[in-house]
């Protein structure tokens, strides 16, 4: 009877602090102060692009030292011949253009021309498949547009252009002013592409191509993070029309790891420039270095998103259509390798014959599964939240009555006390 004595006073005491709560909340008028969110849409107008394009694009070359990146639109070079430090076109950075590659403390530097062709242990990077890239990336400052993460959607343009020189400039293009837009989470880079044409065949050709919008990237699959992201463009899986050009190669169960294409209107500016057979798997031993590289978008140049230094640790899948082309299995010969453009007059490469290809394949990125419990992390947040702005008296009340509970619980479990329909216990 004494315990049931305790029981009615907790109840009262616990009833009574509710009620010493419920008078201040009437009658004192207590601001409470609700947040409204905005409608979701960021501002931004200091965005950051980097990008490295493909390995191939930082790659030792068969001649002429190496491919290169570039800051700005390059001169005219009047025909078809590598660069020289000389003629000035190389720069990099130019505006809100610069071009970084990695030293050998891991540090970013701006690129020069005496580094171009280095690898980050200031090594000659050469067109082995055992060597190193340069690891040179376009970076594109202040990028302005808007984002929508709830719709999933964003445009974000910047001001800037840069060019892609291969075989030291026998061939290059240039991309200005790129472009990014995301609907329901699908997106793509565009840019305003230019350059000059070439053609192995007929080496007195040197023709400047007409400025067009081509795309650079398609992303199946863009997750809007809070300050960016970093997203694999669709490569693996794409099929290209190669038109007069070299044919894309037949996927093999040798090559289906890296097997793939940039977009049809790309290749289709490269089969201007030359360049057409190295946006895309042509069956050559170089095909593992053409696969597109991550891309990362920060909102904020001062606060960048870390990129990932492996094109393996993206933490993307790369999107793309899956191949309509079946996997098929390789002959036990090794497959040709491209024969590289023969422009100005000298033969840039004999043809190659390329090693099994599997051996130099890396495996396609994987997708990252989260753990179902990860949801339940901001529902606690959340509560604690509620919890921490209330009324001191209310969570007393509501801790009483908790205690209340607990303590009837074990009564009730140790027949302390018993419900009125059951009758008493005998």
């Amino acid at each position: 009877m004494r315990l049931r004595s305790v029981l009615v006073a907790l109840a009262g005491a616990a009833t009574a602090l509710l009620l010493a709560g419920a008078p201040a909340a009437a009658g004192d008028s207590i601001d409470v102060q609700v947040v409204i969110p905005a409608d979701g849409v960021l501002t931004i107008d200091s965005a950051q692009l980097r990008w490295g394009l493909s390995r191939e694009a930082s790659s030792g070359a068969y001649a002429f030292g190496c491919q290169f990146l570039s800051a700005g639109i390059a001169g005219d070079t009047g025909s078809s011949r590598a660069w020289t430090e000389a003629d000035g076109f190389y720069r990099g950075s130019a505006g809100n253009v610069r071009i970084e590659k990695p030293g050998a403390d891991g540090r970013d530097r701006v690129a020069t021309w005496g580094t171009r062709c280095l690898d980050r242990d200031g090594a000659p990077v050469t067109a082995s498949t055992s060597s190193p890239t340069t690891e040179s990336e376009v970076v594109v400052d202040g990028g302005s547009g808007t984002v929508d993460q709830g719709a999933g959607s964003a445009r974000i343009a910047w001001t800037g252009s840069f060019t892609v020189a291969f075989y030291g400039g026998l061939t290059y293009w240039s991309a200005t002013d790129p472009v990014l837009t995301v609907r329901d989470g699908v997106g793509t880079l565009t840019a305003t592409a230019s350059g000059y044409g070439a053609d192995r065949d007929d080496t007195s050709r040197w023709v400047k191509i007409p400025a067009r919008t081509v795309t650079l990237a398609r992303f199946a699959q863009v997750d809007l993070g809070e300050d960016g992201f970093v997203v694999t463009p669709d490569y693996l899986g794409v099929e290209v029309d190669a038109g007069t050009g070299t044919p894309q190669a037949a996927r093999t169960s040798a090559n289906a790891a890296y097997w793939g294409a940039f977009p049809q209107d790309f290749v289709d500016l490269q089969q201007q420039t030359g360049q057409s057979a190295y946006w895309y798997t042509s069956g050559g031993e170089r095909d593992p270095f053409k696969a597109a590289l991550p891309v990362t978008v920060s909102y904020d140049s001062s606060r960048p998103v870390t990129p990932p230094k492996d094109p393996d640790d993206s933490g993307s899948t790369p999107g793309g259509p899956a191949p309509s082309n079946p996997v098929t299995t390789p002959p036990p010969t090794a497959p040709q390798g491209v024969t590289p453009p023969r422009v100005g007059g000298t033969p840039v490469a004999p043809t190659v014959t390329g090693p099994d290809v599997a051996s130099a394949a890396y495996p396609a990125t994987q997708a990252v599964t989260v753990g179902a419990a990860s949801a339940l992390i901001p529902l606690v947040q959340d509560a604690a939240g509620w919890l921490t702005g209330q009324d001191p008296l209310l969570l007393g009340g509501l801790a009483a009555i908790a205690a209340l509970g607990a303590f009837a619980a074990i009564g009730l479990w140790r027949g302390w006390l018993v419900v009125p329909w059951t009758g008493w216990r005998t």
